[in-house]
């Protein structure tokens, strides 16, 4: 599938949920919770524990129930690795031109992690095809990305760090097209007590929060 369409099923479900966790198994658990729950997507980060071999389990058994995606990408080398294995999107937490280059190169999504205006501006002039403003929260959330917005409005800015469900229709009405979402749509603790009901639970009340943000702000 080319980028563009696994872009477009990215947008479409509205969130990105910041997968991890201590084992494989904890992460295996937690994605097929996450998609009971009515969020086919997981960005599984390198911080994880053998997050190369996790993200080829994940893609083997999910296979296409899943867009499955990496996180915390910071070497050209790790990017070549992850898509290797399955990663059909790349996430960077800074601006990394290495990384956005091969996934140019390979034809995978890329969201490029930037704060400032002029680094958000240089990751999208690199080829990024979606901004990933981090940390949101710190920056001011919504306000931040809605005045940074105004003037790049060609630069698709996705809010991650710091995003919960109470926050999550101020940055749709700020005009995201999709949020990355970590410990408040899959908590640590939920993961590490295997408390899977817990992140279904969180999953669905997400699903219906963005439906009903997109629905009070439409793109």
């Amino acid at each position: 599938m080319d980028k563009q369409s696994i872009l477009k099923k990215i947008e479409q479900v509205g969130v990105v949920p910041v997968v991890r966790a201590e084992s494989s198994d904890n992460v295996v658990r937690a994605v097929e919770a996450l998609v009971e729950g009515g969020i086919p997507v997981a960005e599984i980060t390198m911080t994880v524990p053998g997050a190369v071999k996790v993200i080829e389990r994940c893609a083997v058994h999910f296979g296409d129930r899943i867009t499955l995606g990496a996180g915390s990408v910071t070497t050209a080398e790790m990017c070549s690795e992850v898509i290797a294995v399955g990663s059909v999107f790349v996430v960077t937490p800074v601006l990394k031109a290495a990384v956005i280059d091969v996934c140019k190169h390979r034809g995978v999504c890329v969201v490029a992690g930037a704060l400032t205006p002029t680094e958000i501006f240089t990751a999208w002039e690199a080829g990024a095809d979606v901004v990933k403003v981090f940390p949101a929260k710190a920056m001011g959330g919504a306000a931040y990305l809605r005045m940074v917005h105004e003037p790049l409005p060609q630069i698709p800015l996705t809010p991650t760090g710091g995003i919960t469900l109470e926050t999550l229709a101020d940055y749709f009405k700020a005009g995201a097209p999709f949020v990355g979402a970590g410990g408040d749509l899959v908590s640590k603790k939920a993961i590490d007590a295997g408390d899977t009901q817990a992140i279904t639970k969180r999953a669905r009340q997400y699903v219906a929060a963005i439906r009903a943000a997109r629905r009070q702000y439409p793109a």
